[in-house]
């Protein structure tokens, strides 16, 4: 079992409360749920996941409410995608095609 914030994890949110700023992660790799707060999302501008969104995340085991596990860092999947530059540098970038019926 995982016991430091360095493993990564692929999952999904089951809940986000919009309100409050925080949610539940799931992952097949950890045995319980992981909380996370909109702090922990790494994205720009207003930081919130909703119920189903496929994210990866590293987490660690500590108390929060009644969770056993705490994201640290969420990574959004839908949206944006890894660009791979040759670098290994923390580039990212997204597109919008839009096609118009004649």
């Amino acid at each position: 079992m995982p016991e430091t914030s360095g493993d990564v994890f692929a999952g999904h949110v089951l809940e986000w409360h919009r309100d409050e700023g925080w949610g539940v992660l799931a992952s097949d790799a950890l045995p319980e749920r992981v909380w996370a707060h909109f702090s922990a999302i790494q994205a720009e501008g207003f930081r919130e996941l909703t119920a189903g969104q496929s994210v990866t995340f590293s987490a660690e085991e500590a108390e929060q409410d009644e969770y056993h596990w705490r994201a640290v860092c969420v990574w959004p999947e839908a949206g944006a995608r890894r660009q791979s530059n040759g670098d290994d540098g923390p580039g990212y970038s997204s597109s919008l095609d839009i096609d118009f019926d004649s």
